[in-house]
């Protein structure tokens, strides 16, 4: 998963590694006096004596150009503290401005929400695949309401973010996907893609143990006719607040076996709950900005962990988590980077008429890098308190 964010330990990253780089900064004389990687006169000093460097590492997700900053001024080791070289101008490196911090506990309680333009819990969260056992790979018909975001990029087009579909005309997804700061201004958000199971194959087919070969319909791809991303969500805010977004698609969908919409939590007992304690599903093909994981759509078990507690985990790397955020997972080895940035976090609920139906309840922000690291739950965006801006977005 990055997903966009998964990055925030990169400055750990930078420190560890640096003793496997070579010395970059220019050294004068012996090396106490040095050339910065901007071409400055600068001193060699421990990176803790360095207050424009050091401030690096106070904003996190780290951006692309400060971190190779920090290795280009790598000029040796004091110890097993890092040295840098630190420009004698005191030039003030440029990061952006602290984030808003939002208070975890407000003790609101919201109404349920009805839209004429979202399914029914007769059509939507209704998936024919009841095979979850734990494993990894996916049924060509399990959680049909899984998309593919497509980016039209200079040298053609490829798949970098996830997300749900959520009506017939719409797909949620994470603002970061629309509007990110790792987005690349020449990649455009073109289409969705709805149906696939594996990306490698036009054809999608299983073949089960009697040597009956099923196969699922071939899948299409939609022009995104609009992005909607939350008017509140900062690409560079640290803390990811209102990561979340809506596209519109250029034409109705019709509904298969392997196309439906999964269910949002409209109703008052389901918009309330913070389902700690159970457990939910993250699901997709791995895709970010960034890489491409797996071809065939995968899926992961992982316990909703109470958000206080992982809020005083992200502090230590100077994130401030809020009451709209959830948080899941912390295993080692295990976490939603097998699933896809935008795509959602899916829990299994009976509704009033006794039928359990499939619901979006997160969808994948961001979380440790590398993903997987024990004790660091993905971070989500709390679906339930953005339905109000969910209903509000919707056309017909």
């Amino acid at each position: 998963m990055n997903h966009f964010l998964f990055d925030f330990f990169l400055c750990f990253f930078i420190l560890s590694s640096w003793r496997k780089l070579s010395v970059n900064s220019q050294c004068v004389g012996d090396c106490e006096n040095c050339i910065t990687p901007k071409g400055e006169r600068g001193q060699c000093v421990t990176i803790k004596n360095c207050p424009q460097l050091l401030r690096i590492l106070s904003y996190v997700p780290i951006r692309a150009e400060d971190a190779n900053l920090l290795r280009d001024s790598n000029c040796g080791f004091q110890g097993i503290d890092p040295k840098v070289c630190c420009s004698l101008t005191n030039e003030q490196i440029t990061t952006p401005p602290p984030a808003t911090r939002i208070p975890l506990n407000t003790g609101e309680k919201l109404t349920g929400y009805h839209s004429s333009l979202l399914p029914s819990t007769e059509i939507c969260g209704v998936s024919s695949a009841e095979r979850i056992l734990g494993g990894e790979e996916t049924e060509l018909d399990e959680f049909p309401w899984m998309a593919l975001l497509q980016y039209t990029k200079p040298r053609g087009k490829g798949f970098h973010c996830g997300g749900v579909l959520i009506s017939n005309r719409y797909v949620l997804t994470a603002a970061h996907c629309v509007k990110g700061k790792d987005l690349p201004r020449t990649w455009t958000l073109s289409s969705v893609r709805l149906g696939e199971y594996n990306t490698e194959t036009e054809e999608d087919c299983v073949t089960s143990g009697n040597g009956y070969k099923w196969c699922s319909d071939k899948p299409i791809d939609i022009p995104v006719e609009e992005r909607i991303a939350h008017e509140k969500y900062q690409p560079r805010d640290p803390n990811q607040y209102n990561d979340i977004a809506l596209l519109r698609l250029s034409r109705a969908v019709n509904f298969t076996d392997y196309i439906k919409p999964v269910c949002l939590p409209t109703s008052s007992e389901l918009i309330n709950n913070d389902f700690v304690g159970t457990t939910m599903y993250v699901a997709g093909w791995g895709k970010t900005e960034n890489s491409s994981d797996s071809p065939i759509k995968l899926k992961l078990k992982v316990p909703v962990k109470r958000i206080t507690t992982c809020a005083e985990v992200y502090r230590n790397a100077d994130i401030e988590l809020g009451p709209t955020q959830m948080c899941a997972g912390g295993e080692s080895g295990k976490d939603s980077c097998r699933g896809d940035s935008g795509g959602p976090l899916m829990g299994n609920y009976k509704n009033a008429n006794a039928d359990a139906n499939w619901y979006a309840l997160g969808l994948v922000s961001f979380g440790p890098s590398p993903c997987g690291t024990a004790g660091w739950p993905g971070i989500y965006t709390k679906i339930n308190d953005f339905v109000p801006w969910i209903v509000n977005k919707l056309k017909p």
